[in-house]
């Protein structure tokens, strides 16, 4: 009911992704065109069997995951960090777009439903941000997305359980392994007793490195959590 009051007070009349002029929602947030690219995104790579990302032909594995295994279930995206979908979470994040938690959400939730090794899940935990850029953007785009995929897949989310106690750096100009001591320590479970023994869907917009991933897991099941699955929105390439 919200998302239609919403959508009649602020009727969006150009697509959120190439602003082709028309008339959109938070259900239909771009149009047919850029929709189509997604789906024909998706279909033109394989996929790592661990991390989920997209492969050249003939692999099962990413190199990463020939190497250094990373200690979650399993990790699926919607699609792969490229246009459109890099410009769909650009927007929600840093344009502050927050109605399109609601299609992305559900896209990301569809993963989940699809895919048998995610199941059985007893909660939803967002990936924590930053106290600075959830001051800069008001609001942490990964728990707005984690509250859809719940309210789509029934399970509860603990939104403020796993917490980041350390500000890092940015990301973007470290290697891998610069990110990976850059994150380190840097979250921490409040509440063990909530994650022990549980079966976790830990979400996340963007899955490059994965070190942010891989920390936010470890941190898990050390707390006791028997099992960490994750989704995220966009996933890189691993070749």
């Amino acid at each position: 009911m919200i998302d239609l009051i919403m959508d009649i007070i602020f009727p969006q009349t150009a697509c959120y992704i190439c602003r082709e002029p028309g008339r959109y929602s938070c259900r239909h947030p771009w149009c047919d065109a850029c929709e189509d690219k997604m789906a024909r995104l998706k279909k033109c790579l394989s996929l790592c069997d661990h991390c989920g990302k997209y492969l050249g032909e003939g692999e099962n594995l990413c190199v990463e995951c020939r190497q250094n295994p990373p200690s979650f279930n399993i990790a699926r995206a919607v699609g792969p960090y490229e246009e459109p979908f890099r410009i769909a979470v650009k927007v929600f994040k840093f344009l502050g777009r927050k109605q399109l938690a609601k299609k992305m959400g559900d896209m990301m939730a569809e993963v989940v439903e699809g895919e048998p090794r995610f199941w059985p899940l007893d909660i939803i935990v967002p990936v924590p941000i930053s106290q600075g850029n959830l001051r800069q953007r008001g609001f942490n785009q990964t728990e707005l997305l984690a509250r859809q995929i719940g309210r789509r897949l029934k399970i509860a989310v603990d939104p403020g359980n796993l917490l980041r106690i350390k500000e890092t750096p940015s990301q973007r100009e470290l290697t891998r392994e610069e990110r990976e001591k850059n994150l380190l320590y840097a979250f921490k479970v409040t509440q063990p007793q909530k994650v022990l023994g549980k079966k976790i869907l830990l979400v996340d917009d963007v899955y490059t490195t994965g070190s942010t991933i891989r920390e936010c897991t470890r941190v898990l099941l050390e707390a006791g959590a028997e099992r960490v699955s994750v989704i995220t929105w966009a996933i890189g390439k691993g070749f």
